[in-house]
């Protein structure tokens, strides 16, 4: 059966004048089902596309690759954003050592219009930024725009515990404004838990970003578990102190 793509607005999120939009395509029949007889068929996933809308007041950050097309007056930049991943896999886990030294390149669009990234079979996660900072899982980030900077963060949880001197670099997002991250967990199955001098500990890789006020280590589990450190020994995640985690439970059930 032929099908045409119908796109929507799934939801968006805006800060001042920019805003990152959610287009969803689903696929609909081109022929009318024939009358009398009942006819089962099934669709194609659907695809997912980001429109990033920037008043020029800021820049729209963009992972390398994402960009599809852009309208307006908008001019491209490959961009060194001081270091990072944006490779391999999304929630790959916080045992996953990678060289400090790596450089993470993004595509800047500088000026007043709207950018269109590639479509995905993933699920786009939005949020905004206070002032206030982000890590983020490798091969997570998507798009930014607004007064947000992409660095890095070089996390040691779990080479510090084994006497390593590298560690694993993740995206950091820094500054006001709003975001998407890809997942292939829908949006409404995620838990952003606000953590008050509190603490949390995750057994798996079930984790998206986090907010950089709580303190990140990775501690042995006497059950063993987290086979996918691939160590022999197992360990879990620990998260102290005040602020946010973006938990995915239901991970395991989309592998």
């Amino acid at each position: 059966m032929d099908y045409t793509w119908a796109a929507s607005t799934e939801r968006e999120v805006r800060s001042g004048n920019d805003r990152i939009e959610v287009l969803e395509y689903s696929a609909e029949p081109l022929e009318k089902p024939l009358a009398g007889f009942h006819q089962t068929f099934q669709r194609p996933p659907r695809w997912r596309q980001l429109a990033v809308h920037s008043s020029g007041q800021g820049v729209a950050t963009l992972e390398t690759g994402a960009l599809q097309y852009l309208r307006g007056g908008m001019e491209v930049q490959a961009v060194n954003a001081t270091g990072g991943s944006g490779l391999g896999g999304l929630l790959r886990g916080a045992v996953t050592a990678a060289s400090s030294g790596e450089g993470l390149f993004k595509t800047a669009l500088r000026g007043a219009g709207t950018a269109y990234t590639e479509p995905t079979r993933l699920h786009l996660l939005l949020g905004e930024l206070r002032g206030e900072s982000l890590i983020v899982d490798d091969g997570a980030f998507v798009a930014c725009v607004g007064q947000i900077q992409v660095g890095r963060h070089v996390n040691r949880g779990l080479a510090q515990m084994l006497g390593s001197g590298e560690g694993r670099v993740q995206p950091k997002l820094s500054g006001q404004g709003v975001f998407a991250l890809q997942s292939p967990v829908p949006p409404g199955e995620f838990q952003v838990l606000e953590l008050r001098d509190e603490t949390l500990k995750v057994d798996g890789n079930l984790v998206v970003a986090y907010t950089d006020g709580l303190q990140f280590s990775v501690e042995r589990s006497s059950r063993g578990l987290l086979g996918s450190a691939k160590t022999g020994e197992g360990f879990v995640q620990a998260f102290r102190g005040t602020g946010r985690v973006w938990l995915a439970p239901t991970l395991p059930l989309h592998a």
